[in-house]
């Protein structure tokens, strides 16, 4: 029986294009690697916030990078001495981000995104992850055939140290990464709730994979922005109030301040 191209994992069989090959032939987009390395940057946020450039924060800051992905760019700012990347949406696309921020010589990377619920006793929480399911396609393609991967466990620690030293309300839990918003059908839900998930979201299996792999760190942190059940799916209300236009704004000061304090 023929094995689904899926589950082919091939150990050690070398890629034919990597990240680097792909910075030389376009130099002038990766101009910043040795100036990020010569100010010993190591860690970077990725989060998502839209048209971030009209933003008064970061028009302040310096455009280390811009990704490009399709007919998209996105930034990636220096903030202090961290990096704080602006993450399209889709493990494809994060995955790659990941991959060119590391030749930039980032190690840590820190995840906040938002997310599914499924489960609506923690709606109004943050979900720090202790493993993702793997229903998504690009992680097989870095790791050997499994249910779920993990992010790596001392950066979660330390990022759990901050949650509670901020005494921000939290639960340490599992997310279910599936890259198909519009197939996320009443039995993968069930499916997912099974395994232990409270969180639907699209990148944080891959990210956990390219790091894996690469021998980086990483960790994810998200939030509720909706609501997924069998019956239904909703918008949801924002975690805190006094951020009346997108909790958004709540997760970049959140960000700001975890760059100064998480060593």
């Amino acid at each position: 029986m023929q094995e689904f191209p899926i589950l082919l994992h091939c150990d050690g069989d070398e890629e034919l294009v990597t990240a680097k090959q792909f910075a030389g032939h376009v130099p002038s987009e990766f101009k910043n690697i040795e100036y990020v390395k010569s100010r010993n940057i190591k860690r970077c946020f990725m989060i998502f916030y839209d048209n971030s450039h009209k933003n008064r924060f970061f028009k302040k800051l310096k455009v280390i990078f811009r990704f490009h992905c399709g007919s998209v760019f996105t930034n990636v700012y220096e903030y202090k001495n961290v990096l704080i990347a602006i993450s399209p949406l889709g493990a494809p696309a994060a995955a790659s981000l990941m991959e060119e921020l590391a030749l930039f010589g980032i190690e840590e990377f820190i995840a906040v995104g938002s997310a599914g619920c499924l489960n609506e006793n923690y709606k109004d929480k943050f979900i720090l992850v202790d493993k993702a399911i793997r229903d998504e396609g690009l992680s097989y393609h870095y790791l050997k055939p499994s249910v779920y991967v993990e992010p790596d466990l001392e950066l979660t620690n330390r990022f759990e140290d901050y949650l509670k030293t901020n005494k921000l309300d939290y639960v340490r839990s599992a997310t279910w990464t599936n890259d198909a918003f519009y197939r996320e059908t009443r039995q993968k839900v069930e499916m997912a709730i099974n395994l232990g998930a409270v969180a639907v979201e699209m990148e944080c299996a891959a990210w956990c994979a390219v790091a894996k792999y690469r021998n980086l760190k990483f960790a994810q942190i998200l939030y509720f922005s909706d609501v997924v059940k069998q019956e239904n799916w909703s918008r949801i209300v924002q975690i805190k109030k006094g951020y009346d236009s997108s909790v958004k704004d709540l997760i970049l000061d959140l960000v700001k301040d975890m760059a100064v304090k998480i060593s």
